[in-house]
């Protein structure tokens, strides 16, 4: 449990995940901004987009991702095809593969997390902001992102333990071998038959996603409007 392979992995687990759930952040807020700001009549539509990779098995939509990143994929002839590239480069396979694979995964409940905090918020709070001078950009950053504290902190929580714990997209997308924490604790399990090993690593996988949700919800709360204002 302390050898440099082990930590090596568990450490780029650790990071794959954070960065997973910052891109599903960074990706989610406009497409929740796009469904709460929507015409009723065009939610439903723009719902059953965003939900739409929860439709497809886990297999299904990674095996998926292999047709769109391979080497003669649709990326790859894309790029050749606009002449940014001369030969195909390496995307399937590879750490850049297993976090695009979990984005497309965790995207869905980091938006309708989102959704949900924005619901809560009055229209006429950003309405009042806007007649008192403040542009859109002032609105979002001082107004609507505090308020949306919440539904950020529950978005971050859920990507964040559903990337860390994902075995499906590392073991299909990502490099030959034990790339994540979870194909290491079915190798231990299943190839190797050390038993003990990989259920101390799934108890560590257990702390690490249950320290990371309490966490998390600690700093919800301490950033959450009410309790700023207490």
């Amino acid at each position: 449990m302390t050898d440099s392979f082990f930590l090596g992995v568990a450490g780029k687990t650790f990071l794959i995940s954070l960065g997973v759930t910052a891109a599903a952040l960074v990706f989610g807020f406009p497409l929740a901004a796009l469904m709460w700001r929507a015409p009723a009549v065009w939610r439903s539509p723009i719902a059953i987009v965003v939900l739409s990779p929860l439709l497809v098995s886990m297999v299904a939509s990674s095996y998926g991702w292999i047709v769109i990143l391979g080497q003669n994929g649709v990326i790859n002839n894309a790029l050749i095809a606009l002449g940014i590239i001369q030969s195909p480069i390496k995307l399937l396979y590879t750490d850049l593969a297993i976090g695009i694979g979990l984005v497309h995964v965790v995207l869905p409940f980091m938006v309708l997390s989102l959704v949900a905090a924005l619901d809560r918020i009055d229209m006429a709070v950003s309405e009042a902001a806007a007649s008192l001078g403040a542009n859109r950009a002032r609105i979002w950053w001082h107004v609507l992102l505090p308020l949306c504290v919440p539904g950020i902190g529950a978005g971050v929580t859920l990507c964040f333990s559903l990337s860390i714990s994902a075995y499906v997209t590392p073991a299909v997308l990502g490099p030959s071998g034990p790339n994540f924490i979870t194909t290491l604790i079915y190798q231990n399990f299943v190839s190797l038959y050390e038993w003990g090993a990989g259920a101390a690593m799934a108890f560590l996988l257990l702390v690490v996603a249950a320290s990371a949700v309490f966490g998390l919800g600690a700093l919800t709360n301490l950033l959450a409007p009410s309790r700023r204002r207490a």
